[in-house]
């Protein structure tokens, strides 16, 4: 009998597991923080632009630049504690609360750096550096949000699992038992 049980549980293990990779957008559409996975996109486009507008100083990007940065800041606080017009979430998650706050920390010392290289061509390589650690720092949030991600699927599936598990019994249970009795 444990048996039976043991391959009735790894068949439905097996076939929620197929059907879960099958229907993964819907649980992608679920996550909490979806918007803010891909509003961290965006940050990584922003640390682009901006260094091409510092490697672009004869076109004078100050205020292209000064509206990067000021958006830059508006979404790293938003990730960190939510932002309503940006439709982001924040996050309580520990792992992911750290490296928003190492990034934030980074931000508030070196950006001032990114005005400097617009003014003076000695600080270029040094605004490239900030934006370079920015973005390394950026590329380890996005994992730690995928990873987070990848927990949620896997609760999902088992969550889903146990549920069909317990239902399948409940509907066993309630069948009606007669009891043969004889009397003799």
């Amino acid at each position: 009998m444990k048996l039976v049980k043991t391959f009735l549980i790894f068949g439905l293990l097996l076939s929620t597991t197929l059907t879960a990779k099958a229907n993964d957008y819907a649980l992608l559409d679920t996550y909490p923080l979806l918007n803010d996975m891909k509003i961290l996109k965006k940050e990584q486009g922003l640390l682009n632009s901006m260094r091409s507008s510092i490697s672009d100083r004869k076109n004078n990007n100050k205020a292209k630049l000064a509206k990067e940065k000021e958006v830059f800041t508006k979404i790293i606080r938003g990730l960190s504690k939510g932002d309503s017009s940006l439709g982001l979430q924040g996050t309580e998650l520990v792992s992911l609360k750290n490296k928003i706050n190492t990034i934030q920390l980074i931000w508030s010392q070196e950006k001032s750096i990114l005005d400097s290289a617009l003014n003076h061509k000695m600080y270029k390589n040094d605004a490239y550096a900030t934006i370079k650690k920015l973005s390394t720092q950026l590329t380890a949030l996005n994992k730690l949000y995928q990873n987070s991600y990848t927990r949620y699927k896997k609760n999902s599936v088992m969550k889903s699992l146990v549920s069909s598990y317990m239902k399948r019994n409940d509907r066993l249970r309630t069948k009606p038992m007669y009891a043969m009795n004889t009397v003799k």
